[in-house]
């Protein structure tokens, strides 16, 4: 059976979850691993879904004229 795609949401509650157990619990090294691993596995699905997003926001903006290059500007220092 295939595996369903969590939401955005639901990676990050269980994300929530695996930290809380980490930090909160004796989790055997076997284990502490493990969720490590799953943890690192949802931490990079919502980086790209954030990013895949964001680049959707980004065209929609441009898209409706909304969006206009800044040059980027530093802070002066007061000498």
């Amino acid at each position: 059976m295939a595996k369903k795609r969590q939401t955005f949401e639901e990676s990050i509650k269980r994300l929530e979850e695996i930290v809380e157990k980490l930090e909160q619990e004796e989790v055997p090294l076997e284990e502490a691993v493990a969720l490590y691993k799953e943890g690192l596995g949802l931490s990079g699905t919502c980086k790209e879904k954030l990013a895949a997003v964001e680049g959707e926001i980004f065209l929609l903006r441009k898209e409706a004229g909304l969006w206009k290059e800044e040059p980027f500007q530093t802070e002066e220092r007061e000498q």
